[in-house]
């Protein structure tokens, strides 16, 4: 997941556009990261020298690992590690970015390295998601003034977004959380959260052209038109994470919580009249917007 949040810093840092970040997230399924950018990364070259290896390799029918150890840069062992590893994704992001000419080397080494700084991790930290500092990042990433329960908001959406990399595709951007009073979109799938001490609503917002794009990723059939089998689906995948958040909440809190029956809209504002949070995610089809009301 530390990919989606290093695309979400690139354009906040106005490094990338949206366009551009959006493309490169649909081109890295087809990207092979080379030895050069698992390099820089691993802090084992400069991407000065990587350039440079770049430029004598169009000379000489030498691999780029051969060059860089016959000149001092790394070495075999290095080599051998490098290629060995399987590359992070925020690395093949990175590769995509540079292969896309929207970055340079030398500018991906210096967006990484100050990613890394503002968000104090290590290479061990970036090597998967079970780490405490995803969710520091994430916690930091969506603070919003009046949330109730921040470790709970946290929660639920770090749930969100992993569940959206397993079901409905990694190819999207965090985009940053705002506090709203209403949602008013052409679609609105609605489903209340509630217990002993909460009286919750969640949602999934999006114009149609979205909606049935979000639908057809997690159905994995191909739908053309906003019917009732296009509400179920995006309704389906509400109910899917909640219902994961309920079950983990009971067996991390003891607290036992239940969902109402989803409510669909269709070009009707949805008004809340509790602290609410509107959630955009923009993947490569479209901004999904997840709402989240006093949960």
């Amino acid at each position: 997941m530390f990919a989606q949040f290093f695309g979400s810093y690139l354009l906040n840092e106005g490094l990338v556009t949206r366009q551009q970040l959006a493309k490169a997230l649909d081109d890295k399924k087809n990207t092979k990261t080379r030895l050069g950018v698992l390099a820089i990364n691993a802090g084992y070259m400069t991407a000065g020298q990587v350039e440079f290896i770049h430029q004598v390799q169009s000379t000489v029918d030498k691999r780029i690992g051969d060059i860089a150890v016959e000149m001092g840069f790394v070495t075999k062992d290095q080599v051998e590690e490098l290629l060995s590893k399987q590359p992070q994704d925020y690395l093949v992001l990175g590769q995509t970015l540079v292969n896309n000419n929207v970055l340079t080397n030398a500018q991906f080494e210096k967006a990484l390295g100050d990613y890394k700084s503002c968000n104090s991790l290590s290479e061990d930290d970036l090597n998967g998601d079970k780490t405490d500092k995803l969710d520091k990042i994430i916690a930091d990433f969506y603070k919003v003034e009046g949330t109730a329960d921040t470790a709970r908001y946290t929660t639920y959406l770090t749930l969100l977004l992993k569940n959206l990399i397993r079901f409905v595709g990694d190819d999207f951007t965090p985009l940053s959380a705002s506090v709203v009073s209403d949602a008013n979109y052409e679609n609105t799938v609605g489903q209340k959260i509630k217990s002993d001490n909460t009286d919750g609503y969640t949602a999934i917002c999006c114009d149609t052209d979205i909606y049935i794009k979000f639908a057809e990723r997690f159905s994995e059939e191909k739908l053309d038109t906003a019917d009732d089998f296009v509400n179920a689906t995006v309704g389906e995948f509400l109910n899917l994470h909640n219902g994961l958040f309920i079950v983990n909440q009971s067996n991390e809190f003891g607290e036992e919580m239940t969902l109402e029956p989803q409510e669909f809209v269709y070009k009707t504002a949805v008004s809340f009249d509790k602290t609410t949070i509107d959630v955009p995610v923009a993947f490569s089809f479209g901004t999904v917007h997840f709402i989240i009301s006093n949960i």
